[in-house]
């Protein structure tokens, strides 16, 4: 991912050339030596690459609309696009001087060149004092969103595409009345007659409602601590109405006005974290809903709500095994390994995993030099033949969460992390030996699929040959 800094050096030296080419085209003495279709097309082409490198800094439209380094990067090429446009139209009019006017007016093009190149270097700078946790989703400034998974049948489409074709025709033309110096009224009156008679269809048959969070994600590491405690503020929160285990049947939920939801992999399954925690958030106002919801902003705090959501991802996945649910990244848990290399699971991104509940007496499992093992032992003392150990409690119940079994019987069980954190892979005890017939495998699209691996090498093969593609956000 593009950081901050090198998004400002882009912007920065897309600046410092049109105030280089400004300064040196002062001392042209012919109009026509000013190179202004030189200029409009670098300019082109760095409001081009910009905005390609925001793309990847912010992670996409998302980013880009709702984040603070997004709306910078916008505004830096939205200046190169600015500066195009003026060298163009300034080129355009150059064969017009008169002989005697050539000095004021190439003092003129260069300076404002100048004031947008000076423009552009402050934005930069501006890019540059960001915090690094700039590229994080803020607020999404629109009533709606697209969702990839929304039927749209193909007369809208058509119909889309023909409005984007009419309104791109009216662009063109708009662009071109700046720079003819005949039949301007007319291109004008065209543009807009094609523009306003655009049929868009309707944002409900190409969008979702959203809401100002729909983009967020969670700032807190997908951690065995943050997971507990979010199930200890469920616990106290929440499972009075939706169930301990959160299938909708708490103690209270006979007497709501509606039956609570069941929050299971469901839940997860085409909702942006965003949206689900807005709705924890703010349920169905301060009071108990027509819907039976709570909003809990005023019991939780934000960081609060986001463990609950994470313990019931994880716990979701347990007991699922994820079928149908996005990628969740492996539990980040405390480690102490033999050489030193990490203090945390996170510190091990790059490698594969293996992830085994240590049980005591039995046999250790061979060591296998295509990846590093990770031994649960919940303070089990006694030689663990692994690369690395999580001996703490919290550890064991993170990943007894993830196995859908309580912790007594998690010893036996084995994960597969891939090369970026993500949980790839499940093996319960008692399970088929050899990661094969009885095992969950994650595929490239960030859900489980449901198939099967042939054996080890196969996995690991699988695992490198399509990694997830989806934004890893939580690294620590």
């Amino acid at each position: 991912m593009v950081s901050n800094g090198g998004l400002a050096f882009a912007a920065a030296a897309a600046g410092a050339a049109m105030l280089a080419w400004s300064a040196s085209r002062l001392r042209v003495g012919e109009v026509g030596a000013l190179r202004l279709h030189w200029l409009a097309g670098g300019a082109l082409a760095a409001s081009a690459i910009l905005l390609g490198l925001s793309w990847h800094a912010v992670q996409g439209v998302p980013g880009l609309l709702g984040s603070r380094m997004g709306h910078l990067a916008l505004t830096v090429t939205a200046v190169l696009l600015l500066s195009a446009l003026a060298a163009a139209w300034l080129h355009s009019r150059a064969s017009q001087v008169e002989a005697g006017a050539t000095a004021a007016w190439r003092r003129g093009a260069a300076v404002a060149m100048a004031a947008l190149a000076l423009l552009a270097l402050i934005l930069a700078a501006a890019i540059w004092r960001l915090p690094q946790d700039a590229a994080a989703m803020t607020h999404w400034p629109f009533a709606w969103r697209y969702d990839p998974d929304l039927p749209v049948s193909p007369h809208t489409w058509k119909r889309l595409w023909l409005a984007l074709a009419q309104t791109g025709v009216a662009a063109a033309l708009l662009v071109g009345a700046l720079f003819a110096r005949r039949w301007r009224i007319g291109l004008l009156a065209l543009a807009a007659v094609l523009a306003f008679s655009a049929s868009w269809p309707r944002p409900q048959m190409l969008l979702t409602e959203a809401r100002s969070t729909s983009f967020q994600r969670s700032p807190l590491a997908f951690s065995d601590t943050n997971v507990l405690q979010g199930g200890r503020l469920y616990q106290a929160h929440c499972a009075g109405c939706h169930g301990a285990k959160a299938d909708g049947r708490g103690a209270l939920a006979a007497s709501l006005p509606t039956w609570p939801s069941v929050l299971g992999a469901a839940l997860f399954d085409n909702r942006p974290e965003g949206e689900l925690h807005w709705r924890v958030a703010q349920g169905g106002g301060p009071a108990l809903s027509a819907s039976g919801s709570h909003a809990f902003l005023a019991v939780l705090g934000p960081d609060e709500i986001w463990q609950v959501l994470d313990y019931l991802r994880l716990q979701a996945y347990g007991t699922s095994g994820g079928t149908g649910m996005p990628a969740i990244p492996a539990p980040v848990v405390e480690l102490a390994c033999r050489d030193g290399r990490a203090a945390r699971l996170s510190g091990l991104r790059g490698l594969p995993l293996r992830v085994m509940a240590h049980a005591p007496g039995a046999p250790d499992e061979p060591q296998d030099p295509r990846l590093l093992t990770v031994a649960l032992t919940r303070g089990a003392t006694g030689e663990v033949n692994a690369d690395c150990v999580a001996a703490s409690g919290e550890a064991w119940d993170a990943y007894a969460l993830a196995a859908g079994v309580p912790s007594a019987g998690l010893a036996g069980a084995q994960f597969m992390v891939d090369r970026r954190g993500w949980l790839r892979a499940r093996r319960l005890p008692g399970a088929a030996p050899a990661w094969t017939s009885a095992d969950n495998v994650c595929g490239p699209g960030g859900r489980m699929e449901n198939t099967s691996a042939g054996g080890l090498g196969d996995l690991l093969l699988a695992m490198d040959r399509a990694p997830i593609a989806v934004p890893d956000v939580r690294r620590r």
